[in-house]
């Protein structure tokens, strides 16, 4: 009999253990998938627009006064990607990388300061955004290709002399990222990068959300929202959290890197941006606070910005 009552356990126990085990990789899938596909029913270039319409900014007065060509560039995956380049006659040339949910479009208030100044500028879709035709969202992980295609598009078709690397937020991250993992004085290595309020994480990022807020990122359930989550995608979808770990990865940064803070931040932390910027292993770095909310630090201070970035790209005869 106690055998019996021991087997019946037994089989119990397996079956939970096979339910607990199946609903996590479920679980992770589904998560996985989210993120990765968290553009699917999402008007990037009708979000950027409505932004924009939000904070004020004259697009169409941008859009008459600076007219952009397509352009393409293919990243080292064949990734095509697609982009609108404005020449201005410099040698110089800025390419913009836009945050998570907009498009190129969301680079105007951005592009317009480094048009007033001279430079030529390019700026793209991300991939998982706009007509990137890559539905992905990593965080930067494949992201940074992308950049690399464009420094060299630059570079090799272009004929820039001079190449400056400027993201925001998630492009921010895209941009340490790609700062981290190329070789400085290669075609496809920029002269310099800024870098306004990066992402400092993928992981860090998901567990703000996860656990609503700071106390909650490493409660019990985000802990096992993002064990699952960062194992289903790891072993299926080959996208490692931790090669989009910015704070860890920008010790690898050897290019002239600014990074921007952003105050009065609630997206990216302030303190984690800071974070950022003390890990950056290049020895030609600076770091700016302005006194702004998440990215709008040129919106709100076009002058005093720019100014900034002009102190940290002077000296390096940028």
């Amino acid at each position: 009999m106690r055998k019996r009552i021991t087997k019946i356990l037994s089989i119990i126990l397996i079956v939970i253990v096979i339910l607990c085990v199946g609903g996590s990789v479920a679980m992770g899938g589904y998560i996985a998938d989210r993120i990765l596909h968290q553009n699917k029913d999402n008007d990037t270039v009708g979000n950027s627009l409505k932004q924009l319409e939000k904070w004020g900014y004259d697009l169409e007065g941008f859009r008459s006064k600076y007219t952009g060509v397509d352009i393409s560039a293919i990243a080292e995956d064949g990734n095509e990607v697609p982009g609108t380049y404005y020449d201005n006659g410099s040698d110089k040339l800025v390419v913009l990388v836009h945050g998570a949910g907009g498009d190129r479009t969301f680079d105007a208030p951005l592009a317009e300061p480094y048009l007033e100044s001279g430079y030529d500028v390019i700026a793209y879709d991300q991939r998982g955004h706009g007509a990137n035709p890559d539905e992905k969202v990593t965080f930067g992980i494949h992201e940074q290709l992308d950049v690399r295609a464009l420094v060299k598009y630059a570079r090799e078709t272009l004929g820039k002399e001079k190449v400056i690397v400027h993201g925001q937020s998630m492009g921010g991250q895209t941009t340490a990222l790609y700062a981290s993992n190329v070789t400085p004085g290669t075609p496809e290595a920029a002269d310099a990068v800024i870098c306004d309020s990066p992402v400092p994480g993928m992981e860090s990022m998901l567990r703000l959300m996860f656990g609503d807020g700071l106390e909650g990122m490493y409660s019990p359930m985000t802990n096992y929202l993002i064990a699952v989550t960062k194992g289903y995608m790891k072993v299926v979808n080959h996208v490692d959290f931790d090669d989009g770990d910015t704070v860890n990865e920008v010790a690898k940064d050897q290019l002239p890197t600014m990074i921007i803070v952003s105050d009065k931040d609630e997206v990216c932390l302030p303190d984690m941006v800071e974070e950022v910027y003390e890990n950056v292993g290049s020895s030609v770095k600076t770091i700016y606070h302005a006194n702004s909310a998440h990215i709008e630090g040129v919106l709100d201070d076009k002058e005093g910005y720019m100014n900034a970035v002009r102190d940290f790209l002077d000296p390096l005869g940028l």
